[in-house]
């Protein structure tokens, strides 16, 4: 495994906001260095992120199709969850915190995909269609995206809708349709991730249709037609499972011949999945003393600056794409990322504080938002289905793309936090 620069980068500015952190705690700094360890932290989550999609990429090539697609898809949002997760432990600690800090996930849950559909693919496109000029990309798949994108908004709407409309309803209700609605999405998530990654149900069987005409027919052209079609498939799949042994091999004999490579590989993951979550816990520490002290709110935090933090990585995977004149890539980044945190950061926020709160109703993270975030979401998601519908896109495309983001991005600055 080759010693990158995010490697680097994320040791330096990991330890530098340990250290200030440490200072900030004791001794003639103490209580002086919240901006410092909140800037530091923050700055090291992006080279963090990048060095777990380095090591899954170093990775890839000893792994099967499965095991890396389950990696990939368990890597991918570790910023959003740890930061999550640690806003939810410090909100159900104390509870003049849970309101403010549920403002600041579910700015964040809403924010990411805002990030990733508008700063990140319109940046992809701007950049990308000024190098290459019109750049051609496979609509159906961004279809496919976008359907998902707009069932895990409907997912999220339905009980922000339901608590506003209910003439009668309690905290328990809006908790029990939260969490029904977080398993439903997490099994489609699931489905998704089968489909997307390891091509669930796109084995392609002869219709037993023309299967019965054939043989009604005897030794007709249908017939023919059929045994030729079946003839194809079956050198298709024998070719497939060929093509799949080798690869097996290939593997099995990189493994013998670098037999340290996947366990140093995986803990370099689990070290530098830790330091991302240690990170998480310095910035959650801190973030209600910099808003209190600052001209930030809790909607700016979680809207705005954290997303554009966490999905840093994507940002510079898509625009990597688009430069190559590869819009597809850049695509399957921002939009998989796009349907990766409604489908499954999002229960998982849901189940994890309905487990920290207990028996305590109320104090459960739902999927009721403010409806202008759900509007706003809504808009970004139709807006992607504009820009997909002729399976091309131009630079001026990317501009209206980081004009709808920079408006989006200065009303969540001058507003009040909700």
């Amino acid at each position: 495994m080759k010693f990158r620069w995010s490697f680097i980068a994320s040791i330096v500015l990991a330890a530098a906001a340990i250290v200030v952190w440490y200072l900030n705690g004791s001794g003639s700094y103490a209580g002086q260095l919240e901006y410092w360890v909140f800037g530091l932290a923050l700055a090291a989550l992006i080279p963090l992120a990048q060095a777990v999609n380095d090591i899954t990429e170093a990775l890839s090539p000893y792994l099967g199709k499965v095991s890396r697609g389950l990696i990939e898809a368990t890597f991918s949002n570790i910023p959003e969850i740890a930061i999550g997760v640690f806003l939810l432990i410090k909100a159900h600690e104390s509870a003049s915190l849970l309101d403010t800090n549920f403002i600041i996930i579910r700015g964040l849950l809403i924010g990411s995909v805002i990030n990733n559909v508008l700063l990140v693919l319109g940046s992809s496109v701007f950049f990308g269609a000024l190098r290459n000029g019109r750049m051609r990309f496979d609509a159906g798949q961004a279809a496919g995206f976008a359907s998902m994108l707009a069932l895990a908004v409907v997912g999220l709407a339905l009980p922000t809708l339901a608590a506003g409309f209910a003439k009668e309803h309690s905290a328990a209700n809006e908790e029990t349709a939260s969490l029904v609605v977080s398993a439903i999405l997490i099994i489609t998530y699931i489905m998704y991730v089968g489909a997307s990654t390891f091509g669930w149900g796109e084995k392609v069987r002869v219709s037993r249709k023309k299967a019965a005409k054939g043989e009604e027919k005897g030794a007709g052209e249908e017939e023919g037609e059929a045994e030729e079609e079946t003839s194809k498939r079956l050198e298709a799949e024998q070719a497939e499972a060929e093509q799949s042994a080798r690869e097996s091999a290939r593997r099995r004999e990189l493994r013998r011949e670098k037999q340290l490579a996947l366990p140093l590989g995986f803990l370099a993951l689990a070290f530098f999945t830790a330091v991302i979550a240690f990170m998480a816990y310095l910035i959650v520490g801190v973030t209600d003393e910099v808003i209190a002290q600052s001209a930030l709110t809790p909607l700016s935090v979680g809207l705005i600056l954290f997303p554009i933090v966490c999905n840093l990585g994507e940002l510079i995977a898509a625009f990597r794409g688009s430069w190559a004149n590869d819009m597809d890539a850049a695509m399957n980044v921002a939009a998989g990322s796009s349907v990766q945190v409604p489908l499954f950061v999002t229960p998982v926020l849901v189940l994890v504080s309905a487990i920290l709160a207990g028996a305590n109703a109320g104090n459960v993270l739902t999927l009721v938002f403010n409806p202008i975030l759900l509007i706003v979401v809504g808009l970004v998601t139709f807006v992607y289905a504009l820009v997909n519908l002729d399976g091309e896109t131009t630079w001026l495309e990317g501009v209206q793309l980081l004009a709808f983001y920079l408006m989006i991005a200065v009303t969540a600055f001058v507003l009040p936090g909700r």
